[in-house]
C-alpha cells in the first residue's frame, strides 16, 4: 500500500507536459474530448500510448502543440525508442526534462532541429506549415522545390521553404486546409495533431513489417570472448568479427579461435566472419602474397579454418603493405573468394578511403569489389594520430565523400561503411602536437567538467569542444549517438547494405538505440508507407 500511495503522489505532482506521455496504465480517462471533432482519433491514439491527458484527465484539444510535444508524438508514431543521450543537444532541454529522450531521438536523426545550436525552445508552439514540413521530411527526406504547388486561397502566406511539404501533405491527405485555406502560420492544435497522426498511424499499420536485413558488423578488439559476447548482446551487431588469425613468419597462420563464441553466435542467429590480419607488416605480407604457391597455401589454410570451425565468412584486414603488391593482393582475394564460394562462406575485405597515397595505392578497389562479396570501407582516420594537424576522426562531409569516392569503383550493394566508435583528444605540449585515442565513455569523462562549452558544429556533423587541463588547451571532435546516427543514415541512404563498427566495446549504450532508430527511419523513407 505504501508504494501505491507513493506512486499516486508522484503521478499527481507531475507537470501537465510530462503527463501527456506517461504510460496509459497510470493515466486518467480523458474527460474533455467529447465535444471535439477529433474525439475518435484522440481516443485511438490514447489507447496506443501516443497521446494522454493531464493529472485531471484533460486532453486540452484546442491547446497549441509545443515543439517538445510534437517531436515526442512523432517519435512514438514512428515507433522510435527514447534516446537518453550522454551529450545533451540543448541547454533548455536538460537530461531531467520530461521530453529529453524524445527530443534527443528526433534531433539525432535530423527529424527536428534546434532554434539555434544551443536552444530547442521546447514550449514554443509549432505552426501548421512547420508540422507539415517535419512530418513529410520524416518519411521522404528533403523535397525539391515544386513549381506546381497546390493552390490554397492563402497560398502566398505559405513560406517558400514549406511549400513543397505542404503540397505533399495535402496530396497524401495527411494535412488539409479548411474552406480553401491552409492557415500556415496558425499554431497546430492538439486535436489537429491527433487527426494527422491517426491518419499516419492507420497507413503504417497497413504496411508489411519494417524488418531490417542490414549487416551490422562488430569488430572485436581488447575484449575477452565473454566480454565481447556481453557487449554484442546489448548491440545491433549481427555479424561478429573476432581477431583470430594473423600472418606469421613460419608461413602458418596463428590461431586464436574460440569455438564457444562460434556456438553462441549461431545459437543467437548471428554470423561469424573471422578477421585475418597482417600486423601492418609489409615484408610479411609480401612473403604470403608474393608467389602463387604462397597464396595457394594461405587460401588453403583459411578454407581449412572455415571448415574446421564452421565459420560463416572471413574478413581480410591487410593494411600498410607495399603498392608493389597490389596485383598480388588482388589475385589473393580472387583466389580466396572462389574457394570460399564453394564452402558457401562470405569474403569481406577491409580497405581505406581512396586517398591516392601509398596507404591506399595497394588496393585495386574495382577489382576487389568484383571478387569479394563485400568491401568494408574503413571510413575514418581523416586526422590520424601522429598526423600534422588536429581534427575529426571522421567529419560527416569527409565521411560521405570517402564513401562516394569508393562508390565510383565498388557497387553500392557490396560496400559496407566503417563507423568509428572512438575519437581523439588533441593538445600541444612543448610545441609538439599530441593526441590520445579515447573510447566514447572516456571522451565523455574527459569533458565532464566543461560540457557547457560543447557546441554542435553542423559543418562537421559533430559536437566540438575546447577545454583546459593542467594548463594545456585540449580539443575533441566528439563522436556520440547523434554524430554516428547521421553517419549510419547517410550510408544507408547511399544504398549501402550496412555498417561495420571499430570497435565493439568502445561505444556507449545510447549509440545502439540511435542506430536502431536510424535504421527504422531509413526503412520508412525507402518504403514510403504513406503513398
Amino acid at each position: 500500500m505504501k508504494s501505491s500511495k507513493k506512486l499516486l503522489y508522484t503521478f499527481l505532482m507531475l507537470p501537465l507536459a510530462s503527463l501527456t506521455f506517461i504510460s496509459s496504465a497510470t493515466a486518467s480517462p480523458l474527460h474533455d474530448i467529447s465535444g471535439s471533432y477529433a474525439e475518435e482519433q484522440i481516443q485511438s491514439l490514447y489507447e496506443k500510448g501516443i497521446v494522454l491527458g493531464d493529472e485531471k484527465g484533460l486532453y486540452h484539444p484546442e491547446k497549441a502543440v509545443t515543439r517538445a510535444e510534437f517531436i515526442t508524438m512523432l517519435d512514438k508514431t514512428l515507433g522510435l525508442s527514447p534516446l537518453n543521450s550522454n551529450l545533451p543537444a540543448f541547454r533548455d532541454v536538460s537530461q531531467k526534462h520530461w521530453s529529453y529522450p524524445w527530443v534527443q531521438a528526433g534531433v539525432s536523426l535530423g527529424l527536428i532541429n534546434g532554434t539555434s545550436t544551443k536552444t530547442f525552445a521546447p514550449t514554443r508552439a509549432i505552426t501548421r506549415e512547420e508540422a507539415a514540413t517535419l512530418l513529410i521530411r520524416a518519411f521522404y527526406g528533403e523535397l525539391p522545390k515544386s513549381s506546381s504547388a497546390r493552390k490554397f486561397d492563402d497560398q502566398r502566406e505559405i513560406s517558400a521553404w514549406a511549400a513543397p511539404y505542404v503540397q505533399k501533405a495535402a496530396e497524401l491527405s495527411i494535412m488539409n486546409g479548411f474552406d480553401g485555406e491552409f492557415r500556415p502560420a496558425d499554431p497546430l492544435t492538439r486535436q489537429e495533431i491527433a487527426v494527422i497522426l491517426e491518419r499516419i498511424s492507420e497507413k503504417l499499420e497497413k504496411q508489411p513489417s519494417n524488418s531490417s536485413s542490414a549487416l551490422q558488423i562488430g569488430w572485436q578488439y581488447a575484449l575477452s570472448a565473454d566480454a565481447y559476447i556481453q557487449t554484442v548482446k546489448n548491440s545491433e551487431v549481427n555479424v561478429l568479427s573476432p581477431r583470430w588469425y594473423f600472418l606469421e613468419k613460419s608461413g602458418t597462420l596463428s590461431d586464436s579461435t574460440n569455438q564457444q563464441l562460434v556456438q553462441w553466435a549461431h545459437s543467437n542467429n548471428k554470423k561469424v566472419w573471422a578477421l585475418v590480419g597482417n600486423r601492418f607488416d609489409p615484408e610479411l605480407t609480401e612473403q604470403y602474397l608474393g608467389t602463387a604457391s604462397a597464396r595457394k597455401s594461405l587460401v588453403e589454410q583459411l578454407v581449412a579454418k572455415v571448415k574446421k570451425y564452421d565459420l560463416d565468412g572471413i574478413n581480410i584486414d591487410f593494411e600498410g603493405f607495399k603498392p608493389d603488391n597490389r596485383d598480388q593482393f588482388t589475385a589473393f582475394i580472387k583466389e580466396l573468394g572462389t574457394a570460399l564460394k564453394k564452402e558457401q562462406a562470405t569474403l569481406s575485405v577491409d580497405v581505406p578511403p581512396n586517398s591516392h597515397t601509398s596507404w591506399s595505392d595497394p588496393f585495386d578497389f574495382a577489382q576487389l569489389g568484383k571478387y569479394a562479396d563485400y568491401v568494408v570501407a574503413m571510413s575514418y582516420e581523416e586526422h590520424w594520430s601522429g598526423g600534422p594537424t588536429a581534427g575529426s576522426v571522421a567529419s560527416l562531409p569527409w565521411y560521405d565523400d570517402s564513401l562516394d569516392t569508393l562508390l565510383d569503383d565498388v557497387p553500392a550493394d557490396k560496400l559496407i561503411a566503417g563507423i568509428p566508435l572512438f575519437t581523439r583528444d588533441w593538445y600541444k605540449q612543448n610545441g609538439k602536437l599530441q593526441s590520445e585515442d579515447l573510447t566514447l565513455p572516456q571522451s565523455y569523462q574527459a569533458i565532464s567538467g566543461s560540457v557547457a562549452k560543447l557546441t554542435w558544429t553542423p559543418a562537421v556533423g559533430q559536437y566540438t569542444i575546447s577545454y583546459t587541463k593542467n594548463g594545456l588547451t585540449h580539443q575533441i571532435w566528439m563522436e556520440d549517438s547523434r554524430s554516428l546516427a547521421l553517419k549510419y543514415l547517410n550510408a544507408r541512404q547511399m544504398g549501402l547494405p550496412g555498417a561495420a563498427y571499430w570497435y565493439v566495446g568502445s561505444e556507449s549504450s545510447d549509440v545502439w538505440t540511435s542506430i536502431e532508430n536510424a535504421e527504422k527511419l531509413y526503412l520508412y523513407q525507402k518504403n514510403k508507407p504513406l503513398q
